[in-house]
């Protein structure tokens, strides 16, 4: 991607922040890393967090109990509350970061009229899985958000190596390119560099189907498999990505190779931080998809995406093997070790 894609990085003291009003859903690790980004930016941050106790604790004490607690925040320029429709009000952007397994119940208290006017920043991984929807579907069918005012941020881009300032390339998408740019400047810094894509439909669900492919180089890896191995199965999933994102959201515009696709594919499927390569991980050593998911104690959006994908494609008939094989595993109780070693011969 050429530099001229990238807005510049311009230092701002606390005098020359944006005064665009943002509101973050979410109390977890990423929502934490997006408040850290967004700090350095905006002047008025409105934070909702459902946890009474840890809300509590970010006012007294300046930092998330919970998650990233190396993370300084002040409540002077961060307003944190528990009351999700008092935050949403009083923000003209609002950026989602619930996951989204909780998104539908997470957003339940809202009416329609409290969304639809917004500019949503979806910055939440998965399927909303009640509704089998992508969430920018969610958000139009459920509170009739336009395409024009929604647009996701994503990429590489583990909360803890933000929370070390370690640099990080992000990709704000939206049909609307003025918003894109807005949101670009929300989370452009000395230490992330946003670009910005009119794909946002093709990046929306490169970050569902990266997910569930994470899922399955955790499980060859807790197989056994080597690295050599696993750098032809992660190839072979972003041909099976770039397939199914065009079958379903034609666009002679998409890069694969950019880093919203590839490199978020790369990062989740290899980094330790990864939760969807941990519950993998499990899997291969033999443990069971139910003990899996209670040992790792945290959400695997790959799981969840998996079943709402394979629902998704009875309409498309797309040929997605990959795909396919990790459902059979995770929901119809096929046998980890035949089947993933099957799949592996169709690789190339």
């Amino acid at each position: 991607m050429l530099d001229k894609d990238f807005l510049p990085i311009i230092p701002r003291s606390k005098k020359t922040r944006l005064r665009y009003r943002v509101a973050v859903i979410g109390g977890g690790s990423w929502a934490t890393a997006i408040i850290k980004i967004i700090s350095s930016n905006l002047e008025h941050i409105h934070w909702w967090i459902r946890d009474e106790e840890m809300a509590k604790h970010i006012v007294q004490f300046g930092h998330n109990p919970r998650y990233l607690s190396s993370v300084l925040i002040n409540p002077e320029d961060v307003r944190v509350s528990t009351n999700i429709k008092a935050v949403v009000s009083k923000a003209d952007y609002v950026i989602i970061v619930t996951p989204s397994a909780y998104l539908h119940k997470t957003l339940e208290p809202l009416q329609r009229s409290q969304l639809h006017k917004k500019k949503i920043i979806l910055a939440v991984k998965g399927i909303v899985p009640e509704t089998m929807q992508l969430i920018s579907n969610y958000m139009r069918t459920q509170f009739k958000v336009p395409m024009e005012n929604m647009s996701i941020i994503s990429g590489p881009s583990h909360a803890e190596e933000i929370a070390q300032e370690k640099f990080t390339f992000l990709t704000a998408a939206s049909e609307n390119l003025e918003l894109a740019e807005t949101v670009a400047k929300f989370f452009t810094n000395r230490y992330c560099r946003t670009s910005v894509s009119k794909d946002m439909m093709g990046a929306e669900l490169a970050i569902v189907l990266k997910n569930i492919y994470a899922l399955g180089a955790g499980i060859y890896s807790g197989l056994g498999y080597g690295d050599n191995f696993i750098a032809a199965y992660v190839a072979n999933c972003l041909k099976e990505m770039k397939y199914f994102v065009s079958k379903l959201y034609p666009n002679e515009d998409r890069h694969i190779s950019d880093s919203v696709y590839l490199g978020d594919l790369l990062v989740t499927a290899y980094s330790t931080y990864s939760r969807n390569r941990l519950f993998g991980i499990m899997i291969g050593h033999g443990l069971s998809v139910r003990v899996s998911l209670m040992e790792l104690r945290m959400v695997s959006e790959g799981y969840t995406a998996c079943r709402c994908v394979h629902e998704i494609n009875k309409k498309h008939l797309a040929d997605i093997p990959i795909v396919e094989t990790i459902y059979g595993i995770l929901y119809e109780n096929n046998n980890v070790s035949s089947e993933m070693k099957r799949i592996a011969e169709h690789f190339v």
